[in-house]
């Protein structure tokens, strides 16, 4: 979990573990195997309520190479300088919003203070909902690493604030391999559940008006208020004149209004999912603030050409990286749940819950073949997404270099980078 500033570190290794009544899951089975056997169970059941499955994140068992990055202080990163982890260990806690929503927070630690100390998990059947309950075998369990050590003491000095929009039918922890590493780079994470469109909502068939934009301003309130608390554990640790936020899919929609809504965000990224012409074909307000949009160019869910009109709508400054072969599902952990690969069916071949015929494609699109794997984009976004942050919220604004010769630095991964 911990490492020295003098030099970055690999990404860290992610396992995801499953149980049931007490057993791990047998040996892996061939990609096209996994698909073919969930697709027995698909055409015996037309079960809307298993929704949540084909939106659930759980990261992957292991990490991809990584470029090799400079120092964090380098005066000029290249195009690969922030795919790994960067200077801080990280910590993790849960703050409740005044609806009641929970908010995950990764935050910057001294590696000291994470040496040796386990990581927090969090269990993907804990985010299924009632109505499946009578589908799992009992001890059924899908636990994986959320990418922190529990309640570590959080570094001393003021860090930005970063807060991330989950998907539709997600949840707070979705992207983990992303929030974890920005806060690795010196940056507080702060993630809500919109309980308005939640895994759990969702599947239990009760989703309504979303709250996300709401959800992710009252965040940023709540963030600033207990800096500003004496004897919080957030006092004075985060710089509330620099704010970012980040969401994929649905999430990318939200972040892009709440910067049209919000004049506290300096910057947006938005990841598989923008508001104009992409989600909200009818929305007339574009954001002044610089955005990013990161676009899975064999995306069939958020496709390249509803990427491409939300683009046209944005205001400059803008940017546009493509990653050629990654689907919806790349700029999350969904893909890499399961020993046999094949993402989330695999966890529903495992705990005996049915997915509908209908939803097979967004349970798997970006995690079948000849895709591009999640775990060999995973590097190139963490790059682009911490660049951005830095380019807008410092120290980096007079480095564009970090965005120089991406599609160069990424064969195979990056094919397409463009700004205005």
């Amino acid at each position: 979990m911990s490492h020295g500033a003098d030099s970055p570190p690999p990404s860290r290794h992610r396992a995801t573990r499953f149980t049931c009544a007490g057993r791990r899951s047998g040996p892996s089975v061939p990609r096209v195997t996994r698909l073919t056997r969930a697709s027995r169970i698909l055409a015996t059941t037309a079960s809307a309520s298993a929704l949540a499955l084909g939106l659930l994140a759980a990261p992957a068992p292991a990490a991809p190479s990584v470029p090799a990055a400079p120092a964090a202080d380098e005066a000029a990163p290249g195009p690969t300088a922030y795919a790994g982890d960067g200077p801080y260990g990280v910590g993790q806690r849960s703050m409740r919003l005044p609806s009641g929503a929970l908010v995950e927070v990764w935050y910057p630690t001294r590696p000291a203070d994470v040496a040796g100390q386990p990581e927090g998990t969090y269990d993907v059947v804990d985010w299924l909902p009632p109505v499946l309950e009578g589908f799992l075998p009992d001890g059924a369990a899908v636990t994986h690493p959320s990418g922190g050590v529990r309640r570590a003491p959080i570094a001393r000095r003021g860090f930005p604030l970063v807060v991330f929009s989950h998907g539709f039918a997600g949840f707070r922890q979705q992207s983990s391999f992303l929030t974890s590493a920005i806060a690795s780079w010196g940056y507080v994470v702060a993630a809500p559940d919109h309980r308005s469109r939640t895994m759990t909502t969702v599947l239990g068939g009760t989703p309504g008006t979303t709250t996300d934009v709401q959800d992710l301003r009252d965040t940023i309130t709540l963030v600033g208020s207990k800096s500003r608390t004496r004897k919080n554990w957030l006092h004075k640790r985060v710089d509330m004149t620099r704010v970012a936020a980040v969401g994929h899919s649905a999430g990318g929609r939200a972040v892009e209004n709440l910067a049209v809504a919000d004049p506290r965000v300096d910057t947006w990224v938005g990841m598989a999912g923008a508001a104009t012409g992409a989600l909200d074909e009818g929305a007339t307000a574009v954001p002044t603030q610089p955005g990013v949009l990161l676009v899975g160019g064999a995306d069939q869910i958020v496709t390249r050409e509803r990427m491409e009109a939300a683009y046209a709508a944005m205001s400059a400054p803008k940017r546009w990286v493509e990653l050629g072969g990654a689907g919806h599902l790349a700029f999350s952990d969904l893909c890499e749940v399961g020993e046999g690969e094949a993402g989330l069916l695999s966890v529903a071949d495992l705990l005996g819950v049915p997915i509908p015929a209908n939803l097979i494609r967004l349970a798997s699109d970006g995690c079948i073949d000849p895709e591009l794997a999640s775990v060999d984009a995973w590097p190139a976004i963490r790059h682009v997404v911490v660049a951005q942050l830095r380019a807008v919220l410092g120290p980096d604004q007079a480095t564009p270099a970090a965005f120089d010769g991406l599609v160069e630095a990424w064969p195979g991964v990056v094919t397409d980078s463009r700004s205005e």
